[in-house]
């Protein structure tokens, strides 16, 4: 949403609704990332936005589906191309449908780590994606070699996206609605792009839950420090754009 006054408007329009909701605003690549969070008994966000875009903005299904496919082209990230299904592609590229689920590969903390997943030896490993959004980790995991590839999310709408985008892509994986500290054994490879506050509380939990190698995003450069001394030093790790990614290597 480019026009301010159109996001104001929205923004107050959700606020009368939900006086207790909360939000987020991202900037990056000069594209506004908002991130709504809604009481558990709203009514569901896909509703809710087809509600204001039609009746307070003007905007109809294809006049969206326009602007989209006028805005996101795809991108180029570590040797791998992440192309929307109506561009030309090769049976390589990742294609992702840009949904309501955050993660096209136009954000620096989703291209972090895939700069990092790149770095990895995937082939034949088992890959869980924590806080899978549009499964754009699971996918590229899957399509450069791992066995068997889990993303859980507990947003339905994202899941809902993921499996979605696995169809595009022709790929078998294990989407589901979960929360983390639901999930048992161990995966070689654990990947999680989530804000920091959420990393830190689940701690313990991706820990318990890798085998292997750990990859950590979604985290501002100024929160650098609070991920080291609550993770310990990083295997490696990669900054761009006012963001740092880590992965941690198990013993």
């Amino acid at each position: 949403m480019e026009n301010e006054q159109d996001f104001e408007k929205l923004l107050a329009g959700l606020h009368e609704c939900f006086p207790n909701m909360g939000y987020l605003v991202q900037n990056a690549n000069g594209t506004t990332i908002v991130e709504f969070y809604l009481p558990e008994d709203a009514k569901p966000p896909e509703d809710i936005a087809k509600r204001w875009l039609i009746e307070e903005l003007g905007y109809d299904n294809q006049q969206w589906l326009d602007d989209l496919r006028g805005k996101f082209k795809g991108v180029n990230v570590a040797g791998t191309r992440i192309l929307p299904p109506w561009e030309e592609h090769r049976e390589d590229d990742i294609l992702i449908y840009p949904g309501m689920a955050f993660g096209t590969g136009e954000h620096a903390s989703t291209q972090l780590a895939l700069v990092l997943l790149s770095i990895l030896p995937l082939q034949g490993k088992s890959f869980l994606d924590v806080g899978t959004g549009s499964g754009i980790l699971a996918i590229y995991a899957k399509k450069r070699g791992c066995s068997k590839v889990t993303g859980v999310d507990i947003d339905p709408i994202s899941v809902e996206n993921a499996l979605d985008n696995a169809k595009l892509n022709n790929v078998e994986i294990g989407f589901e609605v979960a929360d983390a500290y639901e999930l048992k054994g161990e995966y070689d490879v654990v990947s999680a792009n989530l804000v920091t506050d959420l990393l830190l509380g689940l701690r313990g939990v991706l820990q318990r839950l890798t085998r292997e190698f750990l990859v950590l995003s979604g985290i501002p450069f100024e929160d650098y420090h609070k991920i080291v001394e609550s993770f310990g030093e990083p295997y490696s790790a990669v900054f761009g754009e006012g963001w740092v990614a880590f992965v941690y290597r198990r013993a």
